[in-house]
């Protein structure tokens, strides 16, 4: 059984052939296909303005989310936060593929196409917003899109406020500075994440150090752990040891820090071409960059600019 699901500003109906139209106004970009008709269904969608929020109890589904219906639908500056109550998701795109664990969390873009299979216990919630509303809700947002979100106390504090409220079907004039704030949590949490902290000696200031020679050394595409460990003084497997303590290689840490300078000017410099970041970034070439940097943020690099540059 196959259809396009949309909300209604208040729907606690089961999920089944009477809500198909009512589910239609919040997911105006997805199909779904109900893998066992007979397991227990229900979404409880609420608008708060230019705000939806959606409760999801749906397990044995998937959803293909198309990002050129979203566009059409004019949605396509919009995110959405993703919180994993019950059970898990599965997330694909084109360039990457992960599971949604319980306590975690998502931002994705509705402008992006991708394919959820959700499993047999699967409890999840929605919120949907316009990043532009706030410059720091865009960057933050940009920062985290397309990849889980660890749990954390205010994430966990978000998800809870915003589906309490969802169960209200009466109004307040707080409610929109209600939601507001919850945003504001969710995303200031992920702004304060950084490299995981250890109470193990020296390590925080070997990972500042690494990250002073690495952005010395940025536009040198050939710049690699090798070499990153002789400018630390350390043996090649020091430099492992020390970064399999917080669960990085350095390889990948040498990337990170490219794409993460890379989508800062990206951000940042309105004027400069994709190539002319990539190369001075250290990456061959603008091509190879786009296809790295949507990987890492499931975004690509014009579409981050477009979003960032949404009145």
């Amino acid at each position: 059984m196959t259809y396009s699901t949309r909300a209604s500003a208040h729907s606690p109906h089961p999920l089944g052939e009477d809500a198909i139209e009512e589910a239609n106004r919040a997911f105006p970009n997805l199909s779904v296909a109900l893998h066992n008709d007979r397991v227990r269904r229900s979404l409880l969608s609420r608008r708060i303005e230019s705000y939806a929020i959606s409760h999801l109890l749906t397990p044995q589904t998937t959803v293909e989310a198309s990002g050129e219906k979203a566009t059409q639908a004019g949605f396509g500056g919009r995110l959405k936060l993703i919180w994993q109550f019950k059970g898990t998701m599965r997330y694909e795109d084109a360039n990457r593929s992960f599971t949604l664990r319980p306590g975690e969390t998502l931002i994705t873009a509705m402008a992006c196409t991708y394919h959820l299979d959700m499993n047999d216990d699967y409890e999840g919630l929605v919120l949907s917003f316009d990043p532009a509303s706030r410059r720091s809700w865009q960057e933050t947002a940009c920062r985290q899109i397309g990849k889980p979100i660890a749990p954390s106390g205010p994430l966990a504090a978000a998800g809870a406020g915003a589906a309490a409220l969802v169960q209200y079907e009466s109004r307040s004039p707080a409610d929109v500075q209600t939601i507001e704030s919850l945003v504001d949590i969710a995303l200031l949490s992920l702004g304060a994440q950084a490299v995981p902290s250890t109470p193990e000696g020296p390590l925080p200031a070997i990972i500042l150090r690494a990250r002073l020679m690495v952005a010395q050394n940025i536009a040198d595409r050939d710049y690699d752990p090798q070499r990153l460990a002789r400018d630390l003084g350390l043996s090649r497997r020091s430099l492992y040891n020390a970064f399999d303590r917080i669960g990085l290689k350095p390889a990948h840490f040498i990337k990170q820090q490219r794409l993460e300078r890379a989508r800062a000017e990206i951000l940042d410099d309105p004027n400069a071409s994709i190539t002319t970041i990539a190369l001075r970034n250290g990456f061959p070439d603008g091509a190879s960059f786009s296809h790295t940097f949507r990987a890492h943020y499931g975004i690509s690099p014009r579409d981050l600019r477009i979003l960032k540059a949404l009145p």
